[in-house]
């Protein structure tokens, strides 16, 4: 069993199974959790990535020098070790409102159905075709205006734990937004502080996977899909905006769309574009 990469937020302890799907094996202490996934998904913060998932595994324990799953020890190589902060750049403003702009096109016209993408173009609001999805859809749209408003404590409370699937739409998007304001204050050097704290405080639920991704967030780490997508964003060209983009949207159904959405509206609220 070979160990491809390990996350830096992942701390040493006994960590229990909490959940198990094909593509990921999650484990928890305490409110923690921790994933172990293939090269597909790929490397984060929290994520163990190898070759192949082990069916049935039971037991994870991370330790100074290795991790163990079930009977297995998994050695740290240096190497191997993922560094999950926003990935260093200083670009001009003008740069990244290019390239926001390309990648909200990017989103309207890639993203899945019943994504939040619509937030870029309204014309995606009729994915949303049943009766509790229109309700649903409402209630996104009244989140948004709050968040267009200023009002981050109200949209988030609205959006928190709203949508489909294992982390659903909102937690997607608030963690989008979370990294969207680190990016903001961290690349562009734009004093996003108190917006972060502001979402940050309304932001976890009952889910404890979704809070792992937002607290992720909050602290400024990211997964290596979402690192490539702002590395694209301050300074790649069209076809690497456009490649980074992609891989970020295979995420799950509609997180990756979900997340992307939230980013990229706080990038935009930091440029004072939304």
């Amino acid at each position: 069993m070979d160990l491809l990469s390990y996350g830096d937020s992942i701390p040493d302890g006994d960590y229990r199974l909490h959940s198990a799907f094909a593509n990921a094996i999650n484990f928890r202490k305490g409110k923690l959790i921790v994933s172990l996934v293939p090269p597909r998904t790929g490397a984060g913060p929290l994520n163990l990535v190898i070759k192949q998932l082990p069916a049935g595994a039971r037991r994870l324990r991370a330790s100074r020098f290795y991790f163990y799953l079930d009977e297995n020890r998994l050695r740290k190589e240096p190497g191997a070790l993922y560094a999950s902060d926003i990935p260093p750049a200083s670009p001009e403003p003008e740069t990244v409102q290019v390239n926001a702009a390309a990648l909200a096109a990017i989103l309207v016209r890639r993203a899945q159905p019943k994504s939040l993408a619509f937030i870029f173009d309204a014309a995606l609001e009729k994915s949303f075709s049943r009766v509790f999805e229109k309700l649903m859809l409402a209630r996104f749209k009244k989140a948004v205006s709050y968040f267009k408003g200023g009002d981050y404590p109200r949209g988030v409370k609205i959006m928190r734990g709203l949508g489909f699937g294992l982390t659903p739409s909102g937690d997607d998007f608030i963690s989008g937004l979370l990294a969207g304001f680190n990016y903001a204050l961290r690349t562009l050097r734009f004093d996003t502080r108190a917006r972060i704290e502001e979402v940050y405080k309304h932001a976890e639920g009952t889910n404890l996977i979704s809070n792992a991704f937002i607290r992720a967030s909050y602290e400024g780490k990211v997964n290596a899909k979402v690192r490539r997508l702002m590395s694209a964003l301050s300074a790649g060209g069209a076809g690497e905006l456009a490649a980074a983009a992609a891989e970020a949207l295979e995420s799950g159904h509609t997180s990756g769309a979900d997340f992307c959405a939230g980013l990229l509206f706080a990038v935009r609220d930091a440029l004072n574009e939304s």
